[in-house]
């Protein structure tokens, strides 16, 4: 079984929830005492998980007006493989996007002025933005991202794991994106935006002995994302009679 994280979660005795144990990197907090009435109650669940610019999409605060009279955000969704995808209403524009980094024209340079451009090792830029260079032992080129040319030859190489730059079809520059850590907002292009993520797959399961443990159906559906880094409610029925212990399992079996 695979499993990220595992929570062992509240006890109900006498009808009242509380936190029976939590591991370092997982929180199971109670609203409210957990009650919301008609025999269920809620609990908020942080799945902790770190920010990322990958698989993450983006909903602008502010709202647009759409034909027919109805409002929407601009969202912005940054997928793995340095791809963009950029909707403003009804209008789709797609690029691709990189962190904030020094640029293989600034390391070249700096290459040059370091061993001097006599009688030294010949590098030039390919079109994916890394460095190549003839290597007349092996009769084959020799391909270096930016970082690993900054190591191999000494070389300044900065990175901002919060500012992007992305090209975007149809704007003559790169926009610049820049993530501020402590609002928790995405600024790009003068909107400010949320970050939504992907809901983790998890089970909730209860037990009245801790030892046998029963799957626990939901009461509502979730949605397919929450609001990144706050934590997701989720409703639970409520067993008013039973003590019960209820844990959840973050992760793929």
């Amino acid at each position: 079984m695979k499993m990220k994280l595992l929570i062992m979660a509240m006890a109900l005795t006498q009808g009242v929830p509380f936190v029976l144990a939590q591991p370092s990197k997982a929180i199971l907090n109670v609203d409210n005492n957990g009650f919301v009435g008609d025999g269920k109650f809620t609990i908020a669940l942080n799945f902790n998980e770190p920010f990322r610019w990958e698989n993450t999409k983006f909903e602008s605060i502010k709202t647009f007006p759409m034909r027919g009279g109805n409002k929407m955000p601009h969202t912005i969704c940054f997928k793995s493989n340095n791809n963009v995808s950029w909707r403003q209403t009804d209008v789709v524009f797609s690029g691709t996007f990189n962190l904030k980094e020094t640029s293989a024209k600034d390391l070249l340079n700096q290459y040059i002025d370091k061993h001097g451009g006599f009688g030294v090792r010949t590098w030039s830029i390919d079109n994916n933005g890394n460095l190549k260079s003839f290597n007349e032992r092996t009769g084959q080129y020799e391909m270096l991202a930016p970082r690993q040319f900054s190591e191999e030859y000494g070389l300044d190489f900065q990175s901002d794991e919060y500012t992007v730059e992305a090209s975007i079809s149809g704007y003559l520059v790169e926009i610049i994106g820049v993530f501020d850590h402590e609002t928790n907002l995405l600024n790009f292009d003068t909107l400010d935006y949320v970050p939504l993520f992907d809901i983790p797959r998890f089970t909730i399961e209860k037990s009245h002995d801790l030892q046998r443990w029963i799957k626990v159906k939901l009461s509502d559906s979730l949605p397919k994302e929450y609001h990144w880094p706050h934590e997701l409610n989720i409703e639970l029925n409520l067993e008013p009679k039973n003590n019960a212990f209820y844990r959840v399992k973050i992760g793929a079996e």
